[in-house]
């Protein structure tokens, strides 16, 4: 009984012999009554008896000794009035019982509390600093003994500065101070380089959370303390790999200087857009219409002059068997404008590589302006229409300082479309004017003029008017011209309307 096993213990020994001494006493006193509530003192010290149900057991047989006493002395008294005396000492007993086993059951609680905030604060893998409200420690845990290299009994009644380098004591004291007006949990060291010192001397990066609590016999702050070592550490790899990609990201910079400023001088459209996104996107869908464009143009504008190579060459050898000296020049003046033909198409094209890949380079010289357009009117005289004819209108001086290479070519574009897009017998103007700040052309026809919509992309590569589409042609001409005005510093541009002729215009800087 009541667990005694190897050895007796003390508190159920004494419970024992209480017991035994009070049923002897009340066996041998005349009146029972007078000592039956003796019975509720060895309930009381079944406070020192650790289970529960050594409690019941011992209520079980006080209950049981108490009424011994009263069947014995059954014959003095009725046994009726014997028992509703004793039953008072029983009620006594068991509710001495319950409070026993309450209390035992609240002991029981803060033991178990108690052994539960131990193993927390003892085996916690986090520091644990406990300091009251003058930043006196109190307790630290076993991991804050090992984190900083000193043990409880040098840390208990220091300051907590005693862990914080001595060049942030002054800062420190200020913030103890502020944080003790107004205490609340917060976390320190995120986001921030917060040290603590060793006793050894060696600074680390650490992490805090404070945590403050109030009790009956003062206000108290329970630290949290991390080794924020490995973080700081991880946090530099970071930072010195965003700074070796910052590096990295520089010098692709700088050899995409090249490559974007060649975009810039491309299109105008580039250097006026702020959504690079967009304009790459943008540049994506022109490079496909682009090559679109040319495989269906060189397809078509190459077919057609070989075609007529071809069928000519073909009847010339009839011809020549019939001796038809007349069909046969005919002929051969197809082939001839046919290799015409094919040759601007391939000047074109050389033309454009040339500029594309920035290899076109003005050259200035003092130039014949009325010889130049006099040798450009020779070079196309084939071209002309029946009844077209060239009028040309100088104003100022002959003679000016500029590329004549690149002019005759912007001549000989602007001069050829006005005879290829104007009717026979149309008049075709050369207009220049030179004055000592710069030198002004306009070549004006009388054809078909240009539609509306195809204003703004008249200078674009491989575009064509929608009213011109069964003329032959590239589309590059107006383009590389517009370039080569650009190369000499200078500017174009155009008036016209459908059905009533066009205008185009040069402007350039001589001085």
């Amino acid at each position: 009984m009541f667990r005694l096993n190897n050895q007796v213990k003390y508190p159920v020994l004494i419970i024992l012999l209480l017991i035994l001494g009070i049923l002897i006493t009340d066996l041998l006193l005349p009146q029972p009554d007078n000592v039956s509530l003796l019975y509720l003192f060895p309930i009381l010290l079944g406070l020192s008896l650790k289970e529960k149900n050594d409690v019941v057991l011992l209520g079980i047989v006080t209950t049981v000794l108490s009424i011994v006493p009263v069947l014995l002395f059954a014959h003095e008294q009725p046994l009726q009035n014997l028992l509703l005396e004793r039953s008072i000492t029983v009620i006594g007993i068991w509710i001495a019982s319950y409070l026993v086993l309450f209390i035992q059951q609240m002991k029981y609680n803060d033991t178990n509390r108690s052994e539960q905030f131990r193993a927390l604060f003892e085996f916690a893998s986090t520091g644990i600093l406990l300091t009251n409200n003058r930043g006196e420690i109190i307790r630290i845990n076993p991991s804050t003994e090992k984190l900083f290299g000193y043990t409880a009994q040098e840390l208990v009644g220091e300051r907590i500065e005693i862990l914080i380098p001595q060049r942030l004591h002054a800062l420190h004291k200020k913030h103890r101070s502020a944080y003790a007006h107004d205490p609340k949990p917060r976390s320190m060291g995120i986001g921030s380089y917060l040290s603590a010192v060793r006793k050894d001397g060696s600074e680390f990066p650490v992490e805090v959370s404070l945590s403050p609590f109030k009790t009956a016999y003062g206000d108290y702050v329970m630290a949290f303390i991390s080794d924020n070592t490995i973080r700081k550490e991880n946090e530099s790899r970071i930072l010195r790999q965003n700074q070796r990609l910052e590096q990295l990201a520089a010098a692709l910079q700088n050899l995409n200087e090249g490559l974007e400023e060649k975009v810039r001088e491309r299109t105008r459209a580039l250097e006026t857009t702020k959504n690079d996104l967009a304009i790459a996107l943008e540049k994506e869908r022109e490079l496909g219409e682009l090559k679109s464009r040319f495989v269906s143009m060189a397809s078509h504008e190459f077919r057609t002059p070989l075609s007529t190579v071809l069928s000519s060459a073909a009847l010339i050898i009839t011809y020549a068997q019939r001796d038809d000296v007349e069909n046969i020049q005919k002929h051969a003046q197809k082939i001839k404008t046919a290799v015409n033909n094919l040759n601007t198409i391939l000047t074109e094209f050389l033309s454009l590589g040339k500029l594309e890949e920035g290899k076109t380079l003005p050259t200035r010289e003092m130039t014949d302006l009325p010889q130049l357009i006099e040798d450009v009117t020779g070079e196309l005289k084939l071209l002309f229409k029946p009844g077209q004819v060239l009028r040309q209108q100088y104003s100022g001086s002959p003679h000016i300082m500029l590329d004549p290479a690149l002019l005759k070519h912007v001549l000989i574009n602007l001069i050829s479309n006005a005879i290829k897009y104007s009717p026979e017998n149309t008049p075709i103007e050369v207009h220049t004017v030179v004055t000592e700040q710069d030198f002004s052309l306009k070549v004006t026809d009388h054809g078909m003029g240009i539609p509306e919509a195809d204003k703004k992309h008249l200078f674009s590569r491989f575009f064509r008017a929608s009213n011109a589409s069964n003329i032959q042609g590239t589309g590059l001409g107006l383009y590389i011209v517009h370039r080569y005005v650009e190369l000499m510093n200078g500017e174009i541009g155009f008036d016209s309307e459908v059905g009533k002729g066009s205008t185009f215009w040069i402007r350039l800087q001589i001085n």
